[in-house]
């Protein structure tokens, strides 16, 4: 499965991959391409959790090495267009320098990377010979020049040119013409020497394309894996857990963007914890009650377990799913024309059509809200029962009674049921008070029973007209 933009913006992933701190540009690269687990893949992916979960106890250790390595995975260069290219277009000496640069510090990653535990699966190898060609003085500085050693004529050449070069110093205007003549023919003698050493060395390199290609990989691999372990240490997140059943269990989950925000006012964010099996588990709850949240907050965490981060949670386990949707109406693109609805509609009929036969995860933010109420319940009340006969697991928020009848698992938002008001505080500003008096945690209820009924608390809250308010009681 490929994540593409609008998934990893409307889920939060987007914002995690941003606090992100690889140092290399292949660590960069695999950020924004980040591999995707899928069933089948257990191993693979329980290896490299085991990766992340060594590099953290390393850090939690305060191992000096890992700066080391750090320091050096910064200093890369991306030299893969230089490897882009015929084999009879030589390297300048510019892009021999960035390739030279290139294995010294290839060479400096592998001997600190000696310094750790090896991390099983990710090799460090320097490449000696190639490195060697480029600095036949092994003085392994970082700089680079045709020298001598590259072409044996080269020294007989410089020689004389230097010798022409003194004699050129000493003599008068008279008797100058023959030197410059002499000096220029030996200039383009020795930019054609040079010339055909850097063919050479092209030519040699390019023959170790696919091994630097290996390296530039193993690089990046390392420099994610650390940028993962340091995301999990910042943030306490816990290693998940692959299960083989069809069954994701949450516990004391967090969207960390949400409480980012939450915390820069001066709130705190409402750990969630759920269950989803087989099927379709619906939350409901009044608007504002965080219904939203719970389920991207799930959502973010199965794509961040199925791209081998660990996960905003005190324990998070799941199987591996073929892929991971959320159809979420207030961002929907109306591009083609679609209202809200239409738009959730069609990106419902092609996941189904997609992932027809597969085994997926689904989630559908307040689905068929943007119609007629009575048919838009009744239409989240079917989906419900036929993502039940699907081999898939799905969630769905709603505010219609009668949605959850057929669900595997229902909760509620417990929202303002047990609202004190003498809480209530008049000086406060309308949505700093609702969200402060508002209960976000889940609490698990039967299939089919009523959904809370909050939307005369939330307008008094968020301070509607007195008069209104009156009506509006009368009627409800």
């Amino acid at each position: 499965m490929k994540l593409n933009a609008q998934l990893k913006e409307d889920t939060g992933y987007s914002w995690v991959m941003a606090r992100m701190e690889p140092a290399s540009p292949f660590g960069h690269a695999l950020v924004r391409t980040p591999r995707w687990y899928g069933p089948g893949e257990e191993t693979q992916l329980e290896e490299e959790l085991s990766r992340v979960e060594a590099l953290r106890t390393l850090l939690d250790g305060g191992e000096l090495a890992l700066d080391s390595i750090t320091h050096i995975l910064s200093e890369f260069h991306d030299i893969r267009n230089s490897l882009k290219r015929p084999t009879n277009a030589p390297m300048d000496e510019v892009e021999l320098f960035e390739v030279k640069h290139f294995l010294i510090h290839l060479e400096r990653l592998a001997q600190a990377y000696a310094c750790i535990p090896a991390l099983e699966g990710l090799e460090i190898r320097p490449m000696t010979e190639s490195l060697n060609l480029l600095d036949p003085s092994g003085r392994r500085l970082p700089a680079f020049s045709v020298e001598n050693a590259f072409e044996p004529a080269l020294e007989r050449v410089r020689e004389e040119k230097a010798l022409v070069e003194g004699l050129l110093r000493q003599t008068e205007k008279k008797g100058r013409d023959d030197l410059m003549a002499r000096r220029s023919e030996l200039l383009r003698k020795e930019d054609r020497l040079e010339l055909e050493a850097r063919k050479r060395l092209t030519m040699a390199l390019l023959r170790e394309r696919d091994t630097f290609l290996a390296s530039m990989e193993a690089i990046g691999r390392l420099d994610l894996l650390l940028a993962k372990a340091r995301l999990a240490r910042r943030f306490y997140c816990c290693r998940p857990e692959i299960v083989d059943k069809p069954k994701v269990v949450a516990v004391d989950m967090v969207h960390p963007e949400v409480a980012d925000h939450l915390q820069e006012r001066g709130g705190s964010f409402t750990s969630v914890s759920i269950t989803l099996e087989r099927g379709a588990t619906v939350i409901t709850g009044a608007n504002m009650g965080g219904k939203s949240v719970s389920m991207k907050s799930l959502t973010l965490n199965l794509l961040l377990t199925q791209t081998g981060f660990f996960a905003f949670a005190g324990s998070f386990s799941a199987p591996l799913f073929d892929s991971v949707s959320l159809i979420c109406t207030d961002r929907q693109s109306v591009e083609q024309g679609l209202s809200s609805f239409g738009a959730e509609v069609a990106a419902l009929g092609d996941v189904l059509r997609e992932e027809k036969g597969k085994f997926f995860y689904i989630a559908l933010d307040e689905f068929a809200r943007g119609t007629n109420p009575r048919e838009g319940a009744a239409l989240a009340k079917a989906l419900v029962e036929y993502l039940g006969r699907l081999n898939c697991v799905a969630l769905m928020t709603t505010h219609y009674d009668g949605v959850s009848d057929a669900a595997r698992r229902h909760y509620r938002v417990a929202g303002l049921g047990a609202l004190d008001t003498a809480a209530i505080r008049k000086d406060e500003a309308p949505l700093d008070r609702l969200s402060r008096l508002m209960d976000y945690h889940l609490i698990e209820a039967e299939p089919g029973e009523p959904c809370p009924r909050d939307a005369l608390r939330v307008c008094r809250l968020l301070d509607l007209d007195p008069e209104l308010m009156e009506i509006f009681s009368k009627n409800s």
